[in-house]
């Protein structure tokens, strides 16, 4: 008979259904259980697209004898992990601390209040290396329970203590002066040469294996990069007198050692910015360590085997330091910020050279992967959560890759004169076959003598390489497919819609193209098609569904139109969830991260031709004062904290972790939904009070949510993150990355489309708008000019113009 399970909103764990282990879930009344049985919790978390979850779940989970010894003993909770990331989150600190480790499968054994005091993650069902067997440890932990409360309870309450005061660790340590204002250009340059200091020259990305795709860190060093003058005009030189990497030896500035000459200058005169790069060795050159870095992890990685090259998209991540063994899952949020990372690096070619190698590649990553996150990872209203990395081999038993993989002979058949090959790695050595990559892809790069014009395309635009896509495609098609998780998480959902938003602005949908392709084949900064992939690019495809899947999370969460299953206790007006699945809500409120990127989509939405339609400033700006209030307070001592979750009356700690780790962490991201909105520049009210952003409003009363409020909680969230930026550069990427836009915000407000076209791929764009947001002396706002030069400042005139202006043609 089916336990609990059965009804969850989870296919995760639904999955587990049908285990003798008599599953519950994370509720109040499976607490009580415990409580009245007297025995403690076992409390298993994982999600999935894990593979050793899968594992224990066979070994361990299915088996008889296993779960008579957990159903006598225990209450066991089945959770998954992203339905509810604030338990997880608990948990995964109560692990750290007691192991010096984490992953999952999270093992936890907690009294029946929740409290820890026993923590793993894999247990073998027979004793393995250092692993006890999964009965050995059950058995220890019951006696424990039963023998030795009392060291029980000691241990619950320094692990209780110790939790609580890791909610606030980085916050409580930083004075609230340090805390009031956004980083200044000298602490991102130094929180820029320090995450080079970790940089890998001979593979790309930083540290070594696994490496996880770096995404949020590129869009910091490529915003950095930009700040620094990197793709300024010839002779234009950088604004803010960059300076040379610390402790490099390098010039004294950016400017060539006071000498007026940027150092991009000097490599255009040199010849040296079409291969650039393509070595990975850096110069010393903050300014030019940047691009490096950011080009040698970005081909790297769009060239390996953590890159599907048949389909698109990427993986979770790879086993080996040269991107080319993935860890087969597939996440949602990877692609989203893989795209957006794409975009933005797209933007950057295209400022240097619109007929490069590099754009190209760039453009084939933004058609790729966008088509990947609506061919692979939707459902008929939003992106799904993942493709598990597990699925049937030719005798049908689970295997991780089995779906991905192909032996020398089956690949014979693709033919071996396109791009893409077998990698053979020690990495791989477990696998049934081999992985394919486009490692030629870096060779081509780096060969100046290799022309790239209509004759001679790029190695992917071939028709041997196409034939191989095809061929392999259809080869992967008769196999067992990789489960889907389909569960719709607000945040990695609203992340995907706002990279596919960002790739339709980019692309040019919407927008008849203007001006003619050069030698190369690529558009002219004025065209609206993009070229790096051309025959599969469909930006009206991507708007349209960036559009269509923001409306769906917005109607989900609006007022008078929430499901029944919402608690209708919760606070009036949105009720922003966590997760639904088949149009029901899954256990979780909606957390800051869930807010803030559902904020930050329906802006970038709203940019698109069609998207004012469907997003209504009112509605941003209710949702970020509602956000505001119910996640942001104001500390004794003038910080601002911000929490990452509401709780859920079963465990008192709420977490506030600023890392930016797989995804931007709920702080970082409120900063970006929170500077975005200032830039909107409509001084608008919303019915929701806000005691974080000024005086508190009477029940019923209007509260406003203006502009320099907005500026200010911006810095005070962002402000937090110098107690980080110099010593972990590499959890902080997302935060830095706002604290760079945060100093030179552009907006673009025009209703020409031509110039819209172009805006949309000027690589410091912050907002793009057809509206001014500027009031006017009768208090209305004032109306874009009509025309070619209309373009508009942003808020408080905090835009530099002269370059944009300049880069427009106006």
């Amino acid at each position: 008979m089916p336990n609990e399970l059965a009804d969850s909103t989870s296919p995760y764990l639904r999955a587990h259904a049908d285990n003798p282990v008599d599953w519950r879930m994370w509720t109040k009344d499976t607490l009580a259980e415990a409580a009245r049985r007297d025995v403690p919790l076992l409390i298993s978390i994982g999600y999935s697209t894990c593979h050793w979850c899968h594992v224990m779940a066979h070994e361990s989970f299915e088996d008889e004898a296993v779960a008579a010894m957990v159903n006598d003993r225990f209450v066991p909770v089945k959770i998954d992990r992203e339905e509810l990331p604030d338990i997880d989150a608990y948990y995964m600190n109560a692990l750290q601390a007691m192991t010096g480790q984490g992953g999952w499968p999270m093992t936890i054994f907690a009294t029946p209040a929740g409290s820890p005091f026993y923590a793993g993650t894999y247990f073998p069902p027979a004793p393995r290396g250092n692993l006890p067997a999964f009965t050995q440890v059950l058995s220890a932990v019951s006696a424990t329970w039963t023998d030795r409360r009392d060291e029980v309870h000691q241990m619950t309450s320094r692990m209780d203590r110790g939790l609580a005061e890791m909610a606030d660790a980085v916050t409580s340590a930083l004075p609230a002066e340090a805390a009031a204002q956004s980083l200044t250009p000298d602490e991102l340059d130094s929180a820029a040469a320090a995450l080079l200091d970790s940089y890998d020259p001979a593979w790309g990305g930083f540290g070594g294996a696994p490496k996880f795709p770096p995404m949020m860190n590129v869009l910091q060093l490529l915003a950095a990069f930009v700040r620094l003058g990197g793709t300024a005009s010839a002779g234009e030189g950088a604004d803010d007198g960059a300076s040379a990497r610390p402790g490099t030896g390098g010039t004294a500035s950016a400017n060539g050692g006071g000498t007026g000459e940027h150092p991009m200058d000097r490599v255009r005169a040199e010849g040296r910015l079409g291969w650039l790069g393509a070595d990975g060795h850096l110069t010393g050159e903050l300014v030019l360590d940047c691009l490096i870095a950011v080009r040698s992890t970005l081909a790297r990685i769009a060239s390996g085997g953590m890159r599907d090259q048949v389909r698109g998209g990427i993986a979770r991540y790879s086993v080996d330091r040269q991107w080319f063994v993935p860890h087969f899952e597939k996440m949602l949020y990877d692609n989203a910020l893989y795209l957006r990372a794409a975009v933005a690096w797209a933007k950057v070619e295209r400022a240097l050279d619109p007929g490069s190698k590099w754009l190209a590649l760039a453009e084939r990553e933004i058609a790729d992967t966008a088509n990947f996150l609506i061919s692979d990872l939707s459902a008929v209203d939003g992106f799904i959560a993942a493709l598990d990395a597990d699925s049937l081999n030719s005798a049908g038993v689970s295997e991780e890759g089995a779906a991905y993989v192909f032996t020398p002979e089956e690949f014979a058949e693709a033919g071996q004169a396109g791009l893409l090959g077998l990698v053979d790695s020690p990495a791989g050595g477990e696998l049934s076959g081999q992985v394919v990559a486009a490692v030629r892809i870096i060779d081509w790069l780096g060969m100046e003598d290799v022309p790239f014009d209509v004759d001679h395309p790029a190695p992917w635009d071939i028709d041997a390489t196409r034939h191989q896509r095809e061929v392999l495609e259809q080869l992967r098609a008769r196999r067992s497919q990789p489960a889907r998780d389909t569960k719709i998480i607000t945040e990695w959902n609203s992340l995907a819609v706002t990279a596919l938003a960002e790739a339709a602005l980019y692309s040019g949908a919407g927008a008849e193209p203007v001006g003619g392709a050069d030698s190369t084949g690529s558009a002219d900064p004025a065209g609206g098609a993009i070229t790096g992939n051309a025959e599969s690019a469909d930006p009206a495809l991507w708007a349209e569904t960036a559009v269509r899947f923001w409306t769906a999370m917005h109607d989900r969460f609006k007022p008078g139109v929430a499901p029944e299953s919402v608690d209708a206790a919760g606070p009036t007006g949105f009720d922003v969830r966590r997760s639904f699945t088949d149009g029901v809500a899954g256990p979780g409120q909606g957390g800051l991260a869930d807010w803030a990127q559902l904020i930050t989509a329906g802006i970038t939405v709203r940019q698109l031709p069609d998207g004012a339609a469907s997003v209504r400033v009112e509605d941003l700006v209710d949702l970020g004062a509602k956000m505001l209030d119910l996640f942001t307070s104001e500390r004794g001592d003038g910080v601002l904290e911000a929490v990452d979750s509401l709780g859920d009356g079963i465990i008192d700690v709420k977490s506030a972790d600023p890392v930016d780790n797989t995804v931007p962490s709920g702080r970082s991201a409120a900063a970006e939904a929170v500077l975005l909105l200032a830039e909107i520049g409509v001084e608008a009210a919303t019915s929701a009070g806000s005691e974080s952003l000024g005086e508190a409003a009477s029940p019923g009363e209007v509260a406003e949510l203006d502009t320099g409020r907005l500026l200010e909680v911006r810095d005070r969230l962002l402000g937090v993150y110098r107690a980080l930026a110099g010593q972990a550069p590499r959890g902080c990427g997302h935060a830095l990355w706002q604290a760079e836009r945060a100093l030179s915000p552009v907006r673009v407000a025009t209703v020409d489309d031509a110039l819209r076209n172009i805006a949309a791929r000027h690589p410091s764009l912050t907002l793009l708008t057809a509206s001014t947001g500027v009031p006017g002396p009768d208090g209305r706002e004032v109306d874009v000019p009509r025309g070619r030069r209309s373009c508009a400042g942003g808020p408080r005139a905090r835009c530099r113009w002269a370059r944009v202006l300049s880069w427009l043609g106006c």
